[in-house]
């Protein structure tokens, strides 16, 4: 099996950027917490105690016009701020901004791949997220992190992708390979040829404590090669821990299957000289489109809400609701009703989003989408039940496997769903137990007449 990673550099700007696309192009730095240390632990608490925590905001990502300015990764917002004072725009990283863009990758990607891992955050002060998927068979390397590159320039991200046998290998590839300062690109290692690749490579691609680094270094050992030829330690190590084995391109290529456990949201800022209100609804139905066919499941129901100057409109879409020029020609269900596709193309979404907010669009700075419903890919929603299944549909459970998606609603959750889902097979059972109680009654009357004459 053949592992690809998505490395996506400077996330916490990019999740910023996806959201504003007017801050590409512009001086931006993002400031958050540091990273905590076990020295630092008598400022800023653990996590979760309640406590709230005392430390300076730095530099979590820049751009590349703040880069140009001298803003650097780790840096004080102050200092930061003060080299060019009126030119740098200084943005707070947003977590649950982060969060959201992580599960948009990861549904995106699995229209393409069968598994794939969220990964996590890496590099110096973890700056850049990499997720892993599974290369399918029987695919090219190349064409494949071509595929990936046009997936996630949808959802409004660039990412380098590095496809190699393991994990770490394609990490290597991804994030150090290519050429300097490339942002998009894709790097494919032969097959076998992960250990030949990793060997002219830094060793401080290894997490080894610096201590031992230098140790290393000073023996000559500076390359991933040479410290894959060093003898085997001793005593023995979790394969976690095995750095040598990393080394050798032996890192191994589990992956942690991603379920999707959250709706659908997208949301864009509008209304600019760099985005307008139709241009952000066509942005916004590619992302859901994309998403969509990586759940392999369609939109039930929606809810866009549109920010304007003056308040915010929540307008709620469903199939039945949305304009036949996007689901074509109503189908006839049983009873006479009209019945409407779910929406799972861009096109459909993107009519279906137009079509309400026919009057807001001139004026709209923002807009928001929520897939509050979500259905089988390819399934009729009819009249008489359009209103149960949309509802049913507003509450999107994951399961592990390949097990079909568990939905539930809140308007028939409950004791009272669980009765009328139980009444059914009460009836059934209740039915046959009356008939074998009556089959029993003539068995009993009919076996005394057949044995009477030998009494």
């Amino acid at each position: 099996m053949r592992i690809a990673c998505v490395h996506v550099p400077q996330f916490a700007l990019q999740s910023l950027t996806r959201l504003d696309p007017s801050l590409r192009g512009v001086a931006v730095a993002v400031v958050g917490a540091p990273p905590l240390v076990p020295g630092d632990l008598l400022l800023r608490p653990l996590a979760g105690s309640g406590a709230r925590a005392l430390h300076t905001p730095v530099v979590q990502a820049c751009s590349r016009a703040a880069w140009a300015l001298g803003v650097r990764i780790g840096m004080s917002a102050v200092a930061a701020n003060a080299l060019a004072p009126g030119q740098l725009r200084v943005l707070t990283a947003d977590a649950v901004l982060e969060r959201e863009t992580v599960r948009a990758i990861a549904d995106a990607v699995l229209g393409l791949a069968a598994a794939v891992d969220t990964g996590g955050r890496g590099g110096a002060g973890s700056v850049h997220l990499a997720l892993y998927c599974e290369v399918p068979s029987k695919t090219r390397g190349a064409s494949f992190g071509d595929r990936l590159v046009e997936v996630l320039a949808a959802l409004g991200l660039t990412a380098r992708i590095g496809i190699a046998d393991d994990r770490f290998t394609s990490w290597v590839a991804a994030a150090h390979a290519g050429m300097p300062g490339e942002e998009v690109g894709v790097i494919a290692v032969p097959r076998g040829g992960s250990a030949a690749f990793l060997a002219p490579r830094p060793l401080a691609l290894l997490s080894i404590s610096p201590e031992v680094q230098h140790m290393l270094e000073a023996l000559g050992v500076r390359t991933l090669g040479e410290f894959a030829a060093l003898p085997a330690p001793s005593v023995a190590r979790p394969v976690e821990a095995d750095y040598q084995a990393l080394a050798r391109g032996d890192s191994g290529h589990a992956l942690r299957p991603y379920a999707p456990e959250a709706p659908i949201r997208e949301e864009l800022v509008c209304g600019t000289t760099v985005l307008s209100g139709p241009a952000a609804v066509a942005a916004l139905a590619q992302r859901i489109a994309a998403r969509l066919h990586g759940r392999g499941r369609g939109a039930a129901r929606l809810e866009v809400t549109a920010v304007r100057p003056d308040g915010e409109r929540v307008v709620p879409i469903t199939p039945l609701m949305a304009p036949m020029a996007a689901l074509g020609a109503a189908l006839p269900a049983q009873g006479g009703q009209a019945g409407g596709h779910v929406l799972e193309t861009a096109e459909e979404l993107a009519e279906a989003i137009g079509h309400a907010l026919a009057d807001d669009l001139a004026s709209v700075t923002r807009l928001r989408v929520l897939v509050s419903g979500e259905a089988v890919a390819g399934d009729i929603v009819t009249a008489p039940e359009a209103a149960a299944t949309v509802d049913a549909l507003s509450v999107v459970l994951s399961t592990t496997g390949a097990a079909a998606w568990q939905l539930t609603s809140p308007s028939v959750s409950g004791p009272s769903l669980l009765r009328s889902e139980r009444r059914d097979a009460h009836r059934r059972t209740q039915r046959g137990k009356h008939q074998r109680r009556a089959r029993g009654a003539v068995e009993a009357g009919v076996q005394p007449r057949l044995f009477a004459d030998r009494r």
